[in-house]
């Protein structure tokens, strides 16, 4: 199990209540990581929306959502609904003992009924309260709803990715919820360090929207200074090609100019030539005075036909041992697998096996994602089964088992 529940984190003592839906639940997944105790709520029968595929054994169940385990580990898990007055009750105690409460209702709809943050502020004025929206909480487009797919779109990245001759694509995975759980996560972070001056809490508003302007890089400057919009270029980087095809996926190597560039292609030609790969033109090439803008197309797919037929022949991991031993400025594309076989993250032992005795599996799962002196950063945790902590955290408010037994009965667990 690794340093599965044996590291204290430094928000150890903080609590959490997380109500977000899969939008916010890296944010979640972080904090507990970092050692808060974190109580997810989920509506009673589970958050199937977030429970989604694919599925452990590919045999659709919320509780084999592959999704779900892997974003709710190092935390406790209840259900709740928070409609009913019993729930709208229960809510209000788990407010008023948190110190964050993270969520994704629509904008205004939990103050509407009673269940927000100013509500909450009044019982607890050291309560931090982070809201994830599509498109903030305040705006033009605030009661907007937006997906993934919609996110990525107008936060720009869509539009950037994919080949220049066809549609534009979006990550198989949502990344736009990803990097706002992320900002949520160091928002949330901000505001305590801000409480223990002032001991009040306050309100971090993300925006799902806004953070997809990270992921274009200088794309923001670039459009402020030049008033053009970037056009998406596909494997290529500029003129020149940038993703290559290896044996069994794919590289990525720069056939860019310039001085920190040359030893770069000077290697890459000698690797070749150990190799027979290397024609006598490209062995001869006069790299000092390369510049891929002021060379003709011919040339530069006569380049990229030598280079890519070298990189064709090999695997990902032969090309990426032998740049680490060439210091040659190439990486792998690396996918899942991949990333789980890595000789690096093994040794620095990145991975942890988690144990799910209700499911009859066992899974590996990265561990710490940062090392935090004298306090670690480490999952504590399985992710929560439905309901699974109610008597536990129900227990912690005075609710007796015999009433938990009734609430869950009428519907309100």
């Amino acid at each position: 199990m690794g340093g599965v529940g044996d590291v204290i984190g430094p928000l150890d003592g903080i609590r959490v209540l997380d109500a977000s839906d899969e939008s916010g639940a890296l944010a979640g997944k972080i904090l507990g990581d970092l050692g808060a105790d974190v109580v997810h709520v989920e509506p009673p029968g589970g958050d199937l929306r977030s429970r989604r595929g694919p599925y452990l054994g590919d045999e659709p169940d919320p509780e084999r959502s592959l999704a779900w385990l892997a974003l709710h580990t190092s935390q406790r898990g209840i259900t709740l609904d928070v409609q009913r007055p019993a729930g709208r009750e229960l809510w209000a105690q788990l407010v008023a003992r948190a110190d964050v409460v993270l969520e994704t209702a629509r904008p205004g709809a939990l103050d509407r009924d009673g269940l927000g943050f100013e509500a909450a502020r009044a019982r607890n004025p050291g309560l931090v309260w982070c809201s994830i929206t599509p498109f903030g909480s305040s705006g033009p487009r605030a009661d907007w709803l937006g997906s993934d797919l919609i996110i990525v779109a107008m936060g720009g990245n869509a539009s950037m990715t994919g080949d220049p001759d066809r549609p534009p694509v979006r990550c198989t995975m949502p990344t736009a919820y990803y990097h706002a759980g992320a900002e949520a996560a160091l928002g949330v972070l901000m505001a305590l360090i801000a409480r223990e001056d002032s001991g009040r809490g306050r309100h971090v508003d993300v925006s799902l929207q806004e953070c997809q302007l990270q992921t274009l890089l200088g794309g923001a400057g670039q459009y402020a200074r030049h008033r053009q919009p970037g056009k998406r270029t596909g494997g290529k980087l500029g003129r020149t090609r940038e993703i290559w095809p290896a044996r069994d996926g794919w590289v990525t190597f720069g056939l860019r100019g310039g001085p920190a560039r040359i030893k770069n292609l000077v290697a890459t030609v000698q690797y070749m030539d150990e190799c027979g790969m290397a024609p006598d033109w490209l062995k001869a090439y006069d790299w000092s005075s390369y510049n891929p803008n002021e060379i003709d197309d011919a040339e530069i797919a006569r380049l990229e036909d030598a280079f890519g037929r070298f990189f064709a022949g090999r695997t990902m991991r032969e090309l990426y041992h032998e740049a680490l031993a060439r210091r040659i400025l190439l990486a792998p594309c690396n996918d899942a697998r991949e990333i789980l076989e890595h000789d690096q993250l093994r040794d620095r032992k990145l991975f942890v096996t988690l144990d799910y005795p209700e499911l009859g599996a066992s899974i590996e799962h990265p561990d710490f994602f940062a090392r935090i002196s004298p306090r670690g950063v480490a999952l504590r945790r399985r992710a929560p089964r439905i309901g699974e902590h109610n008597a536990e955290v129900y227990g912690e408010l005075g609710v007796s088992d015999a009433d938990i037994e009734r609430l869950a009965e009428e519907g309100v667990l």
